[in-house]
């Protein structure tokens, strides 16, 4: 430098500056020095280590609102007729819950909302007449339906939307019903909007079950 008082007053400014980091161990980091215009100023540059944002929990979401995915029909209105069951319905324990399955039954009436029935195990196709030959019987219009095991069950409620139907048995077709109208047809006559000379009978009913409830309750036409 030319300018003979400038370069000491550098030199103490640099000298202070390292005086002041040996003294001090709680450093903050380096220093710089800059002269601008025959001024000298020093800057510290602070701590240069990244700094991490704390992690962003997301908002809790509300569970999916789920609705029932059964068909919802008008009363007395035609359905498809049950698919019948191919080689044989589900067994089932003689006591306990019922696990899901779909179950041949007889409908002996009880509660609007909480059938009597009594569960049985019946054999299609091939295995009707396997199972009627092995137990010494026949195999009659296509069903064979053992004397045992049978289960009785009147605490087992309709689903709120349970897919409930009956046969007409002239025609063998199928309509949609309630189980209002379930008992009243049971005891008496349909309601209106029924097919003309419509009457119960007691055909079995296919039952599915699932979690504890009735799902399906389709009367199945047989000869």
């Amino acid at each position: 430098m030319n300018n003979p008082r400038l370069a000491l007053a550098v030199l103490a400014v640099a000298a202070s500056g390292l005086a002041a980091c040996s003294s001090d161990s709680k450093s903050i980091g380096p220093t710089s020095v800059v002269v601008v215009d025959a001024t000298t100023t020093t800057v510290a540059t602070g701590d240069t280590s990244p700094v991490t944002a704390p992690p962003v929990t997301p908002a809790p979401t509300s569970p999916p609102v789920t609705e029932s995915t059964l068909p919802n029909k008008s009363l007395w209105e035609e359905v498809a007729p049950p698919d019948f069951p191919s080689g044989h319905t589900d067994p089932f324990v003689s006591s306990g819950v019922l696990a899901d399955g779909t179950y041949w039954v007889v409908y002996n009436g009880g509660e609007k909302l909480t059938p009597d029935i009594t569960v049985v195990q019946a054999y299609t196709g091939d295995e009707c007449e396997s199972q009627a030959v092995a137990a010494g019987d026949e195999c009659l219009n296509g069903v064979y339906i053992p004397s045992s095991p049978s289960r009785d069950i009147n605490d087992l409620p309709f689903h709120d939307n349970v897919y409930l139907t009956v046969s007409d048995v002239a025609t063998q077709k199928s309509y949609w019903i309630t189980p209002d109208e379930l008992m009243t047809i049971r005891a008496s006559s349909p309601s209106a909007g029924a097919p003309e000379g419509f009457g119960f009978v007691p055909f079995a009913f296919l039952m599915t079950v699932k979690d504890g409830v009735i799902e399906y309750f389709q009367q199945i036409w047989t000869p």
